[in-house]
């Protein structure tokens, strides 16, 4: 998507570090799924977790922006697969031991429908065992950006600025504004306004258990947890079937 476009060039200074991020998703694979040779990321952005991960396992990877794509493609090893597509409605023809989506991707589409497309996407791509993870940033999470005045990140000579407005009871607009060069004033590089939304913790984990026989809530901090009392959580998801 054009609108997701702008934000590559900036990403990876936005993000930050992503080790920590990457050895939980390792452990988590670890823990539930053993076997795991193959991995697909939906909304891999600019591909700093499968760059991580493309020592343990063979990364594949998908994205809206050709811009995210681009980025990620100069990280990966040469011949690493990259679709651009909808996380919502896509078919790749293969099938592989585990779906990751992070960062809170899944917040970025913004009605209920749409996370239903993503969970059938993802079930319909793993392998028998195969194991779906991803988070999500809850209504409460985003209750609370809202009621700040404004978040600000500094990332090396950037500056970050971000308003949180709720738009509706279940969607929230994230007004951005990136600056660069020293100093609190600096240049403007980019403003835009993102969409997302997020639901109930139980209509998620009932619209999953349709699909999962196995669904399993994780606080960051690796415990299970009751995602309605989290501000961020994660799911762990397991297919039918036994793992190859």
């Amino acid at each position: 998507m054009a609108a997701y476009d702008p934000l590559a060039a900036h990403y990876d200074a936005v993000t930050g570090d992503c080790s920590t991020e990457s050895a939980f998703i390792d452990s988590i694979i670890s823990c539930r799924q053993r076997r795991a040779v193959t991995l697909l990321e939906v909304a891999c952005g600019t591909g700093s977790i499968m760059a991580r991960l493309a020592g343990s396992y063979q990364v594949s990877g998908l994205d809206i922006s050709a811009g995210m794509l681009a980025v990620a493609r100069e990280k990966l090893p040469e011949k690493t697969p990259l679709y651009q597509a909808d996380m919502s409605n896509f078919e790749l023809g293969t099938t592989f031991d585990v779906v990751l989506c992070v960062y809170h991707g899944i917040n970025h589409l913004p009605d209920f429908t749409a996370w239903e497309g993503f969970f059938d996407c993802a079930e319909r791509h793993l392998s028998r065992g195969g194991l779906l993870i991803f988070d999500m940033l809850t209504i409460r999470d985003l209750e609370m950006m809202a009621a700040m005045p404004q978040i600000v990140q500094h990332c090396d000579d950037s500056r970050l600025v971000i308003q949180v407005r709720a738009s509706d009871e279940m969607a929230f607009d994230w007004n951005i504004e990136l600056f660069g060069g020293p100093g609190d004033a600096g240049q403007p590089l980019l403003t835009g306004v993102i969409r997302t939304a997020s639901f109930p913790a139980g209509r998620v984990r009932t619209s999953l258990s349709r699909r999962f026989p196995r669904v399993r809530e994780i606080s960051s901090g690796g415990s299970l947890v009751d995602a309605d009392s989290e501000n961020r959580t994660w799911f762990a998801c397991t297919k039918d079937g036994p793992a190859r």
